[in-house]
C-alpha cells in the first residue's frame, strides 16, 4: 500500500471516530431524558409530576441483576427507583447533587419496579397476587434485613423493596441503606423545601464517606 493510500484511509478513520464522538455528545443521556419527560405532566389522577433537572454528565449508570448482584458482593453505591416515582423525583436531584459534592463517579441504577410481587392480607391470610420475579428474590435475598419488611401484611419476615431506595455497599457489605427522602415529607407531589433538602443531602452524603477510600484505583475515592 503506498503512502497515499495510507493517508486516505488514516483519514476516512479519524472521520469515522469523530462522526461517532459526535454523535455520542449530542445524544441525550438516558437517565436525564427519562425523568426529565415527565416534567410539565400529570399522573392519571391529574396530580403534577414534580418537574426535576439533571445534567448531562450524571453518574447514574444502568445496571443489569448481574452487576446489581456484583456490587452487593464489592463495593458501590446502587439506587432503585423509576421516573413516574413521585417520592424518586424527589430524591434523584439531591442524590446526584451528593454524588458531586463527594466526586462519586457511578451510581448503579435500576428499575425493577414491575420484578416485584403482590401480596395482600384477607382473613388474615397473606395472599400472593403476582410472584416477583426470581432475580428480584435474589435481591431480596442478597439485602436480608436491610429490606423493608412489606406494609399490611402483619409478618416482619417478608420483604419488599420500596422506592427511592439508596443503598450502599463496601466490601461486600451493606453500609448503609436510605428509602425514600426524610420523615417531614408526607406528600410527594409538595416538593421538599430548603430545610428538607439538606437534611437529605446530608444522609446521602453521610452515607457516601461510609465508603470513600483513598485508592486511586477505585472509583471510589477522597
Amino acid at each position: 500500500m503506498n503512502k497515499r493510500k495510507i493517508i486516505i484511509l488514516i483519514t476516512i478513520i479519524l472521520l469515522a471516530i469523530g462522526t461517532i464522538f459526535i454523535i455520542n455528545m449530542q445524544k441525550p443521556n438516558k437517565f436525564k431524558k427519562e425523568y426529565e419527560s415527565l416534567n410539565g405532566k400529570q399522573t392519571e389522577e391529574g396530580k403534577e409530576y414534580k418537574n426535576i433537572t439533571i445534567k448531562e454528565n450524571n453518574p447514574v449508570v444502568y445496571a443489569s441483576y448481574k452487576e446489581i448482584f456484583d456490587v452487593l458482593d464489592s463495593t458501590g453505591i446502587i439506587y432503585f427507583g423509576f421516573p413516574e416515582c413521585p417520592w424518586c423525583r424527589n430524591a434523584v436531584p439531591v442524590l446526584l447533587e451528593a454524588a458531586e459534592e463527594t466526586g462519586i463517579e457511578k451510581i448503579y441504577y435500576m428499575n425493577n419496579v414491575n420484578d416485584r410481587d403482590i401480596k395482600t392480607l384477607k382473613d388474615g391470610n397473606i395472599i400472593t397476587k403476582k410472584e416477583g420475579t426470581n432475580n428480584y428474590n435474589k435481591l431480596l435475598q442478597k439485602l436480608g434485613d436491610n429490606a423493608p419488611t412489606y406494609e399490611g401484611l402483619n409478618d416482619s419476615s417478608i420483604k419488599r423493596l420500596y422506592f427511592p431506595a439508596v443503598i450502599v455497599v463496601k466490601d461486600g457489605n451493606i453500609v448503609d441503606t436510605i428509602f425514600g427522602t426524610v420523615d417531614s415529607q408526607k406528600d410527594p407531589y409538595i416538593p421538599l423545601n430548603s430545610a428538607q433538602t439538606k437534611e437529605l443531602k446530608e444522609k446521602y452524603v453521610t452515607a457516601i464517606n461510609k465508603i470513600l477510600m483513598c485508592d486511586h484505583s477505585s472509583a471510589y475515592t477522597c
